[in-house]
């Protein structure tokens, strides 16, 4: 547990320094991908692909009502690739070590640190979700597809609803 903390600070200090110097921005992204290089695959949660699929694809019906933007697939691709980078931290390494509570809590701290908004605390909700499902598919795919989907959904539903998003956008640091 006292090294998973330790891990878990190491992306706080990774966060910090991106917020400091934009073009260090990546950083935090980068630190979240070396359990990649130090866990094995499997233990990550790389298997059992068609579980991870059955699981991780229920809200692309949504998108039917809240069709994504695709004028930029660049950005679409980013989005893959933050929800790819947080759900093999998040969901993959510090599952396992502090249980889906308690990496929620810590989900949606790493989220306060880079945006202290309303909606960084409410990121502790779907985090639980993202967890249920790993759990359950016993595949990082999944957690990965309903993150994105997510994510897309998200940004689809607070440009229907603009006065939304300046809610959940609201600072929490009194700027």
């Amino acid at each position: 547990m006292r090294r998973g903390l330790l891990i878990y600070a190491g992306l706080l200090v990774a966060l910090f320094v991106g917020n400091l110097y934009s073009k260090l921005e990546l950083l935090p992204l980068l630190y979240m991908l070396l359990p990649l290089f130090f866990v094995e695959e499997k233990k990550l949660g790389f298997k059992n692909y068609r579980r991870g699929l059955l699981y991780g694809l229920p809200l692309t019906p949504l998108f039917l009502v809240f069709p994504p933007d695709l004028s930029c697939p660049a950005w679409v691709l980013n989005q893959l690739g933050i929800a790819t980078a947080e759900e093999v931290f998040f969901r993959g390494y510090l599952l396992g070590i502090f249980g889906n509570f308690k990496t929620s809590l810590l989900f949606s701290l790493a989220h306060l640190v880079s945006f202290p908004t309303v909606n960084s605390l409410l990121v502790f909700f779907p985090s639980l979700l993202f967890g249920w499902v790993y759990i359950r598919s016993g595949s990082i795919l999944a957690p990965i597809l309903l993150h994105w989907s997510a994510n897309l959904l998200y940004f689809s539903f607070v440009k229907e609803f603009p006065q939304l998003y300046h809610i959940l956008q609201r600072q929490l640091t009194g700027g």
